[in-house]
């Protein structure tokens, strides 16, 4: 069997699904040996743990809440942070189970576009007293019907081929995503995050689209929200003791549905066990999913969001026994409950940002999963 038929017949509620940009499949069933954490140290408790967790040639996937406490009732059972070595693992083709089945028949419940705007509102009169200067307003829509986690990450899959998609199940509730942002990797010695910031809608004819990516590349207020971004990671890595490589060109990302600005940062370090989790709290929350600065940024989110993010815009990925993994943001996801589906979606507020836009911008990010389930 395909990885994503294993995946799709494993008895357990323990499992995940690994696809990286240009890999294989991985997938990792039940449970060996797994650690739970939570608090602010809860990535360098991790990274602890994990140099005594694995044993040569072995691989922990690890998923993390965007707060370091855990989650609550659809959240149930995804701690704020778990790193897992299965009992099974299998690679081989992404494709499988589901590609062309049914994916079951969904309603989207959205009550939230008034009180989104509101939140924007907020969040701009905020950073005009000057208290921030950016901060990532998310939003919750739900997707109810039947639905089979294996067939929405086969759909994910041959949809999204650059990114990183991931399946985090956990008894009956499934976490899924294709995410574009890298965290961090570790490869050897080189460490490279990615700056995902500023975005544009795609066009409905090529020069149309053409002229999108156009705006974004030249945008003041996309630009802006992208260089909090790039400057934060490169300062968080330099702190982290990563010998950073000049920063790389700026330039349009286009995916299906969406245009993103985007900057490749690399460096040097030498690696040690429990290396890229250390790297991946270092960075998380990046102004890309929080705000600037961050500990304000993060406060106020907690005060006037009003949802509970669970793993969405957490770190999810997988660390080997030398400390060497590889970490995206979880975006571009839902939790697959037994009766449909949760996504969230979050746009950058900075100076200037208009609330009808910004919740534009969170129905094209929706999109994502939403085209390929409804």
């Amino acid at each position: 069997m395909t990885p994503l038929e294993e995946f799709a017949n494993w008895p357990g509620g323990d499992r995940v699904y690994w696809r990286a940009p240009g890999d294989e499949a991985v997938v990792g069933l039940g449970e060996a040996r797994a650690v739970e954490v939570d608090g602010p140290w809860r990535f360098e408790a991790a990274a602890a743990e994990a140099a005594d967790l694995l044993n040569d040639g072995e691989v922990a996937f690890g998923g993390f809440g965007f707060a370091d406490q855990p989650g609550s009732g659809a959240w149930d059972g995804f701690p704020s942070g778990r790193l897992v070595v299965p009992d099974k693992v299998v690679r081989g083709s992404a494709a499988g189970a589901g590609s062309s089945g049914e994916a079951g028949v969904l309603r989207v419940e959205d009550g939230t576009r008034a009180s989104y705007r509101d939140a924007v509102k907020q969040a701009a009169d905020a950073i005009d007293a000057g208290e921030l200067a950016k901060v990532v307003v998310a939003r919750e829509v739900e997707a109810v019907g039947s639905i089979d986690s294996s067939v929405v990450l086969a759909r994910l899959a041959s949809r999204y081929e650059s990114c990183a998609v991931f399946g985090f199940g956990r008894g009956r509730s499934c976490f899924v995503g294709a995410s574009p942002e890298v965290l961090v990797e570790l490869d050897g010695d080189v460490v490279t995050t990615c700056a995902v910031a500023g975005t544009a809608s795609r066009g409905a004819t090529p020069a149309d689209d053409a002229d999108n990516a156009e705006r974004l590349a030249s945008d003041p207020k996309e630009q802006a929200e992208h260089r909090y971004v790039v400057e934060y990671l490169r300062t968080r890595l330099a702190l982290a003791g990563v010998d950073l490589h000049p920063t790389g060109d700026t330039v349009v990302r286009t995916l299906p549905g969406i245009h993103h600005l985007s900057t490749m940062v690399t460096g040097r370090i030498a690696p040690e066990p429990g290396l890229a989790l250390r790297l991946a709290g270092a960075l998380h929350p990046s102004p890309a999913v929080g705000g600037t600065p961050s500990t304000f940024a993060q406060r106020w989110i907690a005060e006037h969001e009003g949802l509970d993010r669970g793993w969405y815009a957490g770190p999810v990925g997988w660390i080997d026994h030398r400390g060497c993994g590889s970490f995206y943001v979880a975006l571009r996801s839902a939790l697959i409950g037994p009766y449909g589906l949760r996504l969230i979606a979050g746009a950058g507020i900075v100076a200037g940002s208009d609330p009808e836009q910004e919740l534009v911008e969170t129905d094209i990010k929706l999109a994502a999963v939403l085209d390929v389930v409804t």
